[in-house]
């Protein structure tokens, strides 16, 4: 009876460890399990923010260019501007020319009719 009870100790330890190394390896399988979703979950969020970071640089060279086209707009506004204050200087400067010349010849007329 003795080796009876020493086969059947035998037999639920060898039972025991065996379930122990089961509960084990279910314990590590899910936990790579949960790492591996943790994993796919930290992907999946570096992929959104990566996609939110390309559309935000998309907005911002959207802006330059747009901030571009309008400097280059204010700059050609600016050269035209000037080009007509130069073109309204030489206006007023032929003006002031021919009113010189008008003065003088009307003076020169007086001086020889005095009657005027």
């Amino acid at each position: 009876m003795d080796t009876v009870l020493v086969v059947v100790i035998i037999i639920a330890v060898v039972a025991l460890v065996a379930a122990l190394v089961l509960a084990g390896r279910r314990r590590s399988e899910a936990q790579a399990q949960r790492r591996r979703v943790e994993a796919r979950a930290r992907v999946t969020e570096s992929e959104r923010h990566l996609a939110e970071a390309d559309t935000a640089r998309e907005e911002a060279e959207a802006q330059q260019s747009f901030a571009d086209r309008e400097r280059e707009a204010a700059q050609e506004a600016a050269r035209r501007a000037a080009e007509a204050e130069a073109e309204a200087k030489r206006r007023a400067a032929t003006a002031q020319e021919r009113e010189q010349a008008a003065e003088e010849q009307l003076d020169r007329a007086r001086s020889v009719d005095p009657d005027r």
